[in-house]
């Protein structure tokens, strides 16, 4: 017996929001020190917190607008079987397998190539396979990560062997 998207969004809406109230319940405890900023020590959590009740709510009216599905009495075709996700066990060891080797590739490449490969993987893995698309994923994604990270948040990202053909 397979679950409708309608009741797959009810329940996933449903748990999403009582999750995400329990969360901003125990954000709101946070308490804030002395040297806390504007936003406090609680502000992001909340922000999550708030975030994710948003996205459960438009869940549950995306659940309450769908028409419930008719029961089906014949037998599945078998064209359905082909659109069917493959076995999720197989997809997590396959994008586990894929960090696996991004994480021993980073010291050596560095962040802006190895996280370029790694996005271009995850795109190939999900069903990219347009050589094109791939590439300018791969030539936009490192360098426009890398610097979100190294100038906007100030956190320093590994270089990799780069450095040493790069500094003067």
């Amino acid at each position: 017996m397979s679950i409708s998207e309608r009741h797959s969004n009810l329940i996933t809406g449903t748990v999403g929001l009582v999750f995400s109230l329990a969360y901003i319940r125990f954000a709101s405890g946070i308490e804030d020190s002395l040297l806390a900023d504007e936003v406090g020590a609680s502000g992001v959590p909340m922000s999550i917190g708030w975030l994710m009740a948003l996205a459960s709510v438009l869940l549950l009216v995306k659940a309450f607008k769908q028409k419930q599905a008719p029961a089906l009495l014949a037998e599945p075709d078998e064209a359905a079987d082909e659109d069917a996700p493959q076995n999720p066990h197989r997809l997590a060891l396959g994008l586990l397998l894929i960090l696996a080797i991004y994480l021993i590739l980073l010291p050596w490449l560095g962040y802006v190539v190895a996280i370029g490969l790694l996005s271009a993987a995850v795109a190939w893995f999900a069903g990219g396979r347009e050589s094109k698309v791939l590439l300018g994923f791969v030539l936009l994604t490192g360098p426009l990560l890398w610097f979100l990270f190294d100038y906007a948040l100030k956190v320093k990202m590994p270089t990799g062997i780069w450095a040493a053909f790069f500094a003067g």
